[in-house]
């Protein structure tokens, strides 16, 4: 049996690394350090190239905050705008058909707003119908009860 020197045994002999599409502001410090600690020092950076580079930084820093503020401002209107279907009747769209009942509560999971029915959580763009409700579940209970 043959073994190939340069892929070894059983492993393809190209395998391509996926490519990175974007660096976040933590890999680009991380280069930014690196670039420094190994530059010639009889031949340091030019200041104007040194500049241009921390205002680079500066930049994608402000933009990773106005991102993140967009993303807060953004939940906090899905979450105004699901507050008024707490108490309805909803019908949602799942991989299974479609499910109803009446919305018991909202909440916010990672990035998204969710509307829980039947104690399980359906994203906003779940939701295909919408009827006034007899209120909140465990009202019906009482109201059957008086």
């Amino acid at each position: 049996m043959q073994v190939n020197a340069t892929t070894g045994y059983g492993q393809p002999a190209h395998t391509a690394a996926a490519p990175v599409k974007s660096l976040d502001k933590d890999a680009f410090l991380l280069l930014f350090v690196e670039q420094l600690k190994n530059q010639n020092p009889m031949s340091p950076q030019d200041s104007s190239e040194f500049m241009a580079q921390m205002a680079q930084f500066s930049m994608l820093e402000q933009l990773t905050n106005i991102n993140e503020s967009i993303l807060q401002a953004r939940l906090s209107q899905s979450m105004g705008g699901a507050a008024a279907l707490l108490g309805k009747e909803a019908t949602v769209r799942t991989v299974d058909g479609e499910i109803s009942g009446c919305v018991e509560k909202i909440t916010i999971v990672g990035h998204d707003v969710l509307v829980v029915i039947e104690g399980k959580g359906y994203g906003l763009d779940q939701v295909s119908e919408l009827r006034p409700g007899d209120g909140w579940p465990n009202q019906k209970e009482a109201n059957n009860n008086d």
